[in-house]
């Protein structure tokens, strides 16, 4: 990209996201629950196009909002040891530390399950969904949708079928679970990295950079509030994410949201967008190629275009729906977001000062319950393939000839194609020694041994 077109763009980009009302949930990287993002092209997602119809989708989803993993529990707990046995009150806005305890009231049944919020979103996610696409499901049919093998995930894919399918779900929705620690899954499930065993998923060399030029200006500011010098750099690192998870735990926003300026906010969110871009995104290496099978998987379903039948490989048939929808995790979303396209072209983002305008941002790749979206439109005789991010349009910069910025489905497939020739074959990119590439996509094999259904 010349620089001259470079900073065209990012002044538009930079532009275009300084006119909306700044909110600090919005700002908190995967930390956030979910949100639409911003229309950054100026396209009016998601409706399509006038003229054009949505025949068939793909929604590959992360997990709804959730109460922490054990490891994030353990830093709050130590925080939470470090202000109550401090030797003097803290002052001004960090005054709430005085008394703040953490907020799981059942840890040992909440820990790393879906939040009461999750629910909301996901439910939500299901009846919007089944609203912004009438065409595609006959109420009372059979209804399919996938999930990684992972409690969380699952809990999700079954939200979302009671949001979609409503009070008959349980009678017309399978979720099948696709484990993709089986050696027969290899490259073929919804976290293929599990099975690659020269993943790497780390960003510490530019976080750490990151971490070393914005956090110190924020301890000295907040220091005065803290007489007993209790708090820590890596402890205001906790700050903003517990701003979203105790705001989504509780249904009330959290008193760390006050903490942070927007400014300071703004810096921690570049610390998001570092993590994601290096640990398994689009300078990632080998961690970022990770969902190219699925992406692949999905656009030879588009390809192929609704109601085609495929036999299973013990010769069961199966038809997917027109609308195909599966669940996994943030490092899974982050990696087909960063392969779809829509970022080819994009700066690299340097470790010592943060890039503005940038449109590579975390926040609003990976938030809860994140979704990357590829539709496939007709508009008159032509068909296109259209790409969402949370419901926001996302054009892939060598393709975005067709209308609403979408790409001509035969030259996206190919472009597909060519991003996969590149990589190579998964088995000699990760070193495989168990299991074998399969020729048929999970999406499609009603025998795949490694998938099994459950009711929502």
């Amino acid at each position: 990209m010349k620089s001259h077109h470079l900073v065209a763009l990012l002044a538009f980009f930079s532009s275009t996201v300084s006119s909306e009302e700044w909110n600090v949930l919005q700002h908190l990287g995967a930390n956030g629950q979910w949100f639409p993002g911003p229309d950054i092209y100026n396209l009016h997602g998601p409706a399509p196009p006038s003229n054009c119809i949505v025949e068939q989708a793909a929604y590959i989803v992360r997990h709804g909002s959730r109460y922490p993993d054990p490891g994030a529990y353990s830093q709050w707990l130590s925080l939470h040891n470090k202000t109550s046995s401090a030797s003097r009150s803290f002052t001004g806005p960090l005054s709430f530390l005085n008394t703040w305890e953490p907020v799981l009231t059942y840890p040992a049944d909440d820990i790393a399950q879906v939040s009461v919020t999750g629910y909301q979103e996901l439910t939500t996610l299901g009846a919007t969904l089944r609203l912004r696409y009438p065409r595609l499901y006959a109420p009372n049919t059979k209804f399919t949708v996938w999930a990684n093998k992972y409690q969380r995930v699952i809990d999700s894919a079954r939200l979302f079928a009671h949001g979609y399918a409503g009070p008959n779900a349980s009678a017309v929705v399978e979720v099948k679970v696709v484990d993709a620690d089986k050696p027969s899954a290899l490259a073929n499930s919804l976290a293929p990295s599990n099975l690659c065993q020269l993943y790497v998923d780390d960003s510490s060399a530019e976080t750490d950079v990151w971490d070393n030029v914005y956090l110190p200006p924020i301890l000295k500011r907040l220091r005065r509030y803290d007489p007993a010098s209790v708090l820590t750099t890596d402890d205001l690192s906790l700050f903003p994410y517990l701003c979203g998870f105790e705001t989504q735990i509780t249904g009330t926003r959290s008193p760390f949201c006050a903490v942070f300026t927007k400014q300071e906010i703004e810096k921690y969110e570049y610390r998001q967008d570092l993590r994601y871009w290096y640990g398994n995104g689009p300078e990632s290496g080998l961690a970022g190629t990770m969902m190219l099978p699925v992406l692949k998987a999905v656009t030879e379903l588009l390809e192929d275009g609704p109601g085609v039948s495929y036999n299973g490989t013990k010769g069961t048939e199966f038809t997917p729906n027109p609308l195909v929808v599966a669940f996994t995790h943030d490092g899974q979303i982050n990696q087909l977001a960063s392969v779809v396209g829509v970022f080819d072209g994009h700066p690299t983002l340097p470790a010592g000062k943060m890039l503005d305008g940038r449109w590579y941002v975390s926040s609003r790749i990976t938030p809860m319950r994140g979704t990357v979206a590829l539709e496939r439109m007709v508009c008159g005789k032509e068909r296109y393939v259209r790409i969402l991010l949370n419901d926001a349009v996302y054009t892939v910069p060598s393709c975005k000839s067709g209308p609403g910025g979408s790409c001509p489905l035969e030259r996206y497939v190919k472009l597909v194609d060519k991003r996969i020739e590149a990589a190579g074959s998964f088995s000699k990119r990760c070193n495989a020694t168990e299991g074998e590439e399969s020729g048929k996509s999970f999406f499609v094999d009603a025998d795949a041994e490694w998938v099994s259904v459950v009711k929502p």
